[in-house]
């Protein structure tokens, strides 16, 4: 939408990179089995619906319409997280070209975009995440376009943007409330507050999330219970506050975190910082980190809370290696910071397609997502060898994962915390048939969900194994005359 007319041609080098990554992430995300949330949340797609227990329904919507056109694989149910970092990194190099002044800039930011850690990696790994990054981006990009051009419609796209974004993670809130300090702040905005526009973008994004709203009050508030309850403090600690700002050095990767400080450091400096493209991005950002700053004097912030504002880091992390390309040891980092970024996460995907085994006798990072599908169809076979109508479980990692790899979502239950499931309908008829019952190789496990049954016979014990041997080990038990409330109360 900018009319200057540069002849950079980074960007074209930009996209070719980025095109080479998504066909190997395509390819790594084929042959990696399914992480415990990935498999949850493709248990969520089973039963479409306007929002579960821990999150909005985004990513179940996303699995859902990929695994009908692609099938029930590990492709098809991660291709929309891969297909979201494209449309992602296009509305980052267009918000370049809304605030920036060359495409250098923009096909920059692109790129650094896929050099950060978390994207670089966690691209393959479908999420609610994947859309709230997108849906955040596309509204900046529009927010950009509103700031250059005057264009009071727009205001309906953020609307639009911004409420698909809350419908994909709570997170999202906070987006609008970086709109509002960005009105208050930059005297050439705040007549958005008397435009018609504004509030209707407002009213656009309400009635986009108005299907969740209505969902939770049908619920008992579930999803909000779970997600916003993290707002209640607990005791003061410095505990996690140096984790969290070392994660994000970390997984933004460490040269672009570098040109992040130094991008907010000069709109802080600047005497006309509202002048500067930079003060809009780090207006937008700021709620969302102060939040989780503040968050991590009492817990931890899991580092991929950020993810949304990443779109937006690179793009100040770029302007500002754009504005000290003069300084000779900075532009030896800018240099690097792609080049850096790309190979790690390429060879950490390397690491988790080969799996080998670890060194030093150190748990591997792969355990995480080895040995399900053996698992699963172990436990399979004695299903059928033992006539058991249906199998029971006590955690969602273990749900998911039997679920996708087994016999399907229909024959697989959790029996505690059934308010994961509120989703799903109860099919009382399950109760009245043998189950397998399936419980970590622990005795009072095995005793406080045995109760819940008449009678429970041990079989054996299986094992999820990895590279290194055995991962964790499950007793698997024959379970008649469950309690007819077991998948409405849950087992107590």
């Amino acid at each position: 939408m900018n009319p200057a007319d540069e002849t950079d041609n980074g960007w074209q080098w930009a996209a070719a990179i980025i095109a080479a990554l998504t066909i190997f992430r395509l390819w790594a995300a084929s042959r990696i089995g399914l992480a415990p949330d990935e498999a949850y949340y493709w248990l969520w797609s089973r039963v479409p619906s306007a929002g579960y227990f821990d999150h909005p329904p985004m990513v179940a919507w996303w699995i859902w319409l990929s695994t009908a056109i692609f099938g029930n694989t590990e492709l098809g149910v991660r291709i929309p997280a891969i297909l979201s970092v494209i449309v992602t990194s296009v509305a980052v190099y267009a918000t370049a070209r809304e605030l920036l002044p060359t495409r250098m800039i923009g096909g920059r930011s692109a790129l650094w975009l896929n050099a950060t850690i978390l994207v670089g990696f966690g691209a393959i790994l479908i999420s609610p995440d994947a859309p709230s990054v997108m849906f955040w981006a596309l509204a900046v990009w529009v927010l950009a376009a509103i700031r250059r051009t005057g264009r009071g419609w727009l205001w309906l796209l953020v609307g639009l943007f911004a409420g698909l974004g809350c419908i994909s993670k709570y997170t999202n809130f906070f987006l609008g409330l970086g709109i509002l300090l960005w009105l208050l702040l930059d005297p050439a905005a705040r007549r958005w507050f008397l435009s018609p526009w504004t509030w209707l973008g407002g009213l656009v994004a309400l009635l986009v999330f108005l299907p969740v709203l209505l969902w939770n009050a049908d619920h008992n508030w579930v999803s909000f219970g779970k997600q916003f309850g993290r707002l209640a403090a607990e005791g003061f600690t410095l505990r996690y506050a140096g984790e969290f700002l070392a994660a994000q050095f970390g997984l933004l990767n460490p040269l672009i975190a570098i040109f992040v400080g130094i991008g907010a450091w000069m709109v802080i400096r600047s005497q006309s910082r509202w002048g500067r493209p930079e003060a809009f991005l780090v207006a937008l950002a700021a709620p969302l980190v102060v939040y989780m700053l503040i968050h991590s004097f009492h817990a931890r912030v899991q580092g991929n809370w950020l993810a949304p504002l990443y779109p937006g880091l690179v793009l100040l992390a770029a302007a500002a290696a754009a504005e000290k390309a003069n300084v000779r040891i900075l532009r030896g980092l800018a240099d690097l910071a792609a080049p850096v970024g790309i190979i790690i996460s390429l060879l950490a995907l390397g690491y988790f397609v080969v799996q080998p085994k670890s060194v030093f006798s150190l748990r591997s990072p792969a355990e995480r997502v080895a040995g399900w599908r053996d698992l699963a169809e172990a436990i399979e076979r004695l299903r059928q060898e033992r006539g058991a109508g249906w199998i029971a479980t006590v955690s969602y990692e273990v749900t998911g994962e039997l679920a996708f790899y087994g016999p399907g979502a229909k024959k697989i239950r959790q029996i505690d915390e059934r308010k994961r499931y509120a989703y799903e309908p109860v099919d009382a008829a399950l109760t009245q048939q043998p189950a397998l019952l399936v419980v970590p190789n622990k005795q009072h496990t095995i005793t406080r969900f045995g109760k819940c049954f008449q009678s429970v016979e041990p079989i054996e014990d299986v094992s999820r194994r990895g590279p290194d041997g055995t991962i964790e080990s499950y007793a698997v038990l024959l379970a008649k005359g469950a309690s007819p409330d077991v998948l409405s109360a849950g087992c107590r």
